[in-house]
């Protein structure tokens, strides 16, 4: 039970450095982790938090990565009161009132965290799936509705510069410590190839791109896209979350997963704002080679799939106009000349006429 919880997570907070209440409603409370200890530079640091989670409450360190119950907590923090009979229900994976309770990811031997790793990142970061209600990052993807089923492949970083952890030759260059996404890169052996660490707030920079395996391309979700189905492939990886079987090239070059990804039954999908004379090059490139690509029409006056959706369009229905919108051949020059997304229009009609001429 929820309030029985609260009353031992109450009773130990005296040991717990830093304790306090956030919220009573959902119940939120925030202190110095006693697992890790928190940060050593700074004293002020509190990044252990308690929360409601079901029918009772579960910690969670945001520097160590520990996931636990508030038993394996209260055991840890003061042994005496876990022992005692009336809690006795701690001992087999349950809350105080004696109801389930998910069992933790790590255990406790000699109080040292154990990590089932699937993922190099999971040592260093949470998944955001994993967080409160009013971590910065869960509200972030809240308020660019992103798909809640794709959220446990981003992860949540208060500290950018571990990312180094893994790539030690960006050490110089990745110094600061703010909060970010961190997307991840996988190749198709589910290996890590690179991550994108997205500003969650007013950075200057919004994106640090970070290169592991600099011998692999980094294309994002290549490990589960089904390359026998229709493929969509788009410029950032947040847009790729909203579309059935999609990837995301990183940048503007689409044609760049040529070697990943067959051209046969895939969708070029770039953004749509303003083409520059590159963006046209690009596009001309891509129908010279004959890729399928999606010329959206003047009706759609958003700059990207993910704005599109939080001006309240349909997963479904932005599908939908990509498929009706999607051309190849001499109609990919039709449509492409026939759309007025330019300020370089002039050069964009003359190189899709020269192309229309030759075939």
């Amino acid at each position: 039970m929820l309030w029985i919880d609260i009353k031992y997570a109450n009773l130990i907070s005296v040991q717990l450095e830093r304790y306090a209440v956030k919220q009573q409603n959902p119940f939120l409370a925030n202190f110095r982790c006693p697992i890790c200890g928190d940060s050593r530079k700074n004293k002020n640091r509190a990044r252990g938090y308690l929360f409601t989670k079901t029918n009772g409450l579960f910690y969670k360190c945001h520097n160590c990565g520990v996931g636990t119950s508030l038993g394996k907590l209260v055991k840890h923090v003061n042994p005496g009161l876990f022992d005692q009979d009336k809690i006795g229900g701690f001992r087999e994976g349950l809350d105080i009132g004696n109801a389930p309770r998910p069992h933790a990811k790590v255990e406790f031997q000699n109080f040292t965290p154990q990590f089932e790793e699937k993922s190099p990142l999971d040592r260093l970061f949470d998944k955001v799936s994993e967080l409160p209600n009013h971590n910065i990052g869960v509200r972030y993807l809240e308020r660019r509705k992103l798909p809640r089923d794709r959220w446990s492949n981003i992860y949540f970083a208060y500290e950018t510069k571990k990312l180094t952890e893994l790539c030690p030759e960006y050490d110089q260059i990745v110094t600061y410590e703010e909060p970010r996404l961190i997307i991840p890169f996988y190749d198709r052996n589910n290996n890590l190839v690179g991550v994108t660490a997205r500003a969650v707030d007013d950075a200057k920079m919004r994106y640090v791109t970070l290169r592991i395996d600099k011998h692999k391309p980094m294309i994002y979700n290549l490990n589960n896209v089904d390359k026998s189905k229709q493929v969509y492939v788009v410029e950032g990886p947040l847009d790729s979350m909203f579309l059935s079987n999609s990837v995301a090239a990183g940048n503007a070059d689409l044609t760049r997963v040529e070697n990943e990804i067959p051209k046969g039954n895939t969708t070029l999908v770039f953004d749509n704002q303003p083409r520059s004379n590159e963006i046209v090059r690009i596009m001309t490139n891509a129908m010279n080679g004959g890729w399928n690509i999606c010329v959206w029409p003047d009706t759609i006056l958003e700059k990207d799939i993910n704005e599109m959706i939080m001006t309240g369009k349909d997963i479904s229905e932005v599908e939908e106009t990509i498929n009706t919108n999607t051309h190849s051949g001499l109609s990919s020059y039709i449509s492409f000349s026939g759309t007025d997304r330019t300020s370089t229009r002039k050069e964009c009609t003359r190189s899709d006429s020269i192309r229309s001429t030759s075939i």
